[in-house]
């Protein structure tokens, strides 16, 4: 369906006029010479062009101007002799072109100047009530139609705008997926390198049927002596280990929370049949372990991995 913008349906407004008063320059001059109506043509014409002109330049105040300029033209311009046999229909000229270019207000405000003009120049002839009626009625439904159409435009933004905050709606519903998607993903991602860390951290090697060696380095805390004897119980049951070597050779630093932790290690271990070998206690570990009183009661140890496998 075809469509036009309001600041399209101006510039026919504007054409029409300036086309129309062309046409009656034209007529007045070759059919019906008058040098008084052919000077107000002329004048129109100027005005009217140069009005458009200015509208397309952007001047929005020309639509108003070119109102007024067309009511004193009508009102002001319009021989006599046109007016006084009959009520001249050329009253509706500009309340139907401020119907188009302005709103209910012109509409009724130019269509009561032009009527005022006339009783004042004419008299009576305009006062008649079967032709006010009509004139009142066919003013009415010009600003009844207006406010139709400007509540239709309305409506019809009103559609564009929930139209548009929908699809925005939907947009941001659509970046939050893929948000949450890549959220996740990096969960996933962060969650497999917590898994790698923990095997890096706490690796299980399989010396020889049923013996596996858990090297320790670093230092060893709550949450590592927990995640050592989770993984240990996992690869002694899935493997059926008969036992495990625990080497802390690399552990700097032991205290009474490591030796308790290795202590919880080797009874969870021996909870499932399995023998466990702590090796690698250095000079250093065991000065510290004296001073603090700590005993590995119900540890066995060994000094190295190969003594714990002749064992």
């Amino acid at each position: 369906m075809f469509q036009l913008t309001q600041r399209q349906i101006n510039y026919g407004v504007f054409g029409l006029t300036t086309g129309l008063t062309a046409i009656t320059l034209v007529f007045v001059f070759f059919v019906h010479p008058s040098w008084n109506v052919l000077g107000q043509a002329i004048v129109a014409l100027a005005f009217s062009g140069g009005l458009w002109f200015a509208y397309w330049r952007g001047w929005d105040q020309a639509r108003y101007a070119l109102l007024v300029l067309m009511t004193l033209v009508v009102a002001i311009g319009t021989g006599d002799e046109f007016l006084r046999d009959h009520f001249n229909h050329m009253i509706y000229a500009v309340p139907a072109m401020a119907l188009v270019l302005a709103g209910p207000l012109w509409v009724l405000g130019s269509a009561l100047a032009v009527l005022g003009t006339f009783v004042y120049r004419i008299g009576a002839l305009y006062l008649n009530p079967l032709d006010l009626i009509t004139f009142f009625l066919i003013i009415g439904g010009m600003i009844f139609s207006r406010l139709a159409v400007d509540n239709a435009w309305r409506l019809e933004a009103a559609k564009r705008e929930a139209e548009a905050a929908r699809a925005q709606a939907e947009q941001r519903e659509r970046d939050l997926a893929t948000q949450a998607a890549e959220l996740a993903r990096r969960n996933a991602e962060q969650q497999r390198l917590l898994e790698l860390v923990a095997i890096l951290e706490t690796p299980t090697i399989r010396l020889a049927d049923g013996i596996l060696l858990a090297p320790l380095v670093g230092a060893l805390d709550e949450r590592r002596a927990q995640t050592l004897t989770t993984r240990l119980l996992h690869d002694v049951n899935a493997q059926r280990a008969r036992r495990v070597i625990l080497d802390i050779s690399g552990v700097a630093t032991v205290d009474d929370q490591v030796a308790r932790g290795l202590v919880n290690t080797t009874h969870a271990l021996e909870l499932l049949g399995c023998q466990v070998r702590l090796t690698g206690v250095s000079a250093g570990v065991a000065l510290t372990l004296t001073h603090l009183g700590v005993t590995l009661e119900g540890v066995t140890i060994a000094r190295s991995p190969q003594e714990a496998l002749e064992g």
